[in-house]
């Protein structure tokens, strides 16, 4: 149930880029991008500011050699969850702020039938850009084992640039395939779930080299663990 909260909450949470993560290299992006977090709720149920609350207004990606780390943050400036990514693990890795245990997912294992159309290439925020949209199919047992569908638009930065080979392992979600088109940051991603739109967009980025404790998840060893 909650591996499929977290794909249908922040699908796009996987999706961005690929290369050698040992083979750090200036002509890849590193340093941090900052995101403006909206929600467009299908029905009453789910009050926007709510979801802000719950879920995050704003996303501060820290980037270095494929591994990241994603900050989502509540309107107060609380920090409500976390999720990293790291390659040499092999694993994905998410904590909210009201639990000590860490929830992981091996990125090597495709449990989720995702096809995904690249877009002709366009301009967004003066980035040159390439436009992906993906469609994943889900289930599990908070929905009755019935599958649900949950799509997606990525736009990625073609001068932020990424290396296809760091997510040659990061079969979850078709990430490998995906990878090898997108080549960028994404700057913009929209996540259409069951019930709310959210969309993530760019508004600030800093070129900086980034310290590989800033990517790493804190008392990581003495954290109860679960799988999704």
């Amino acid at each position: 149930m909650k591996r499929v909260l977290v794909l249908v909450v922040c699908f796009a949470c996987f999706s961005f880029m690929c290369g050698n993560q040992n083979t750090p290299t200036r002509d890849y992006f590193e340093g941090q991008v900052v995101y403006d977090i909206t929600y467009t709720p299908y029905s009453d149920s789910y009050p926007i500011e709510r979801l802000k609350e719950l879920i995050g207004s704003k996303m501060v990606l820290t980037f270095k050699n494929g591994n990241y780390k994603k900050e989502y943050y509540a309107p107060n400036g609380e920090l409500v969850q976390e999720r990293f990514v790291q390659l040499k693990h092999d694993k994905s890795y998410f904590r909210t702020k009201d639990s000590d245990t860490v929830y992981w997912v091996d990125i090597t294992i495709n449990d989720t039938k995702t096809t995904f159309t690249v877009l002709k290439d366009t301009v967004v925020m003066n980035h040159p850009c390439r436009i992906i949209t993906t469609k994943s199919t889900v289930s599990g047992e908070g929905f009755e084992g019935k599958p649900i569908e949950v799509k997606g638009v990525t736009t990625y930065a073609q001068d932020l640039p990424v290396n296809p080979k760091w997510y040659n392992n990061f079969y979850e979600g078709n990430f490998n395939e995906i990878s090898k088109e997108g080549k960028g940051i994404a700057i913009v991603t929209v996540n259409k779930g069951m019930f709310w739109e959210q969309t993530l967009s760019m508004t600030s980025v800093t070129h900086r080299k980034v310290k590989n404790k800033e990517i790493k998840i804190k008392n990581l060893k003495s954290a109860p663990l679960k799988q999704l």
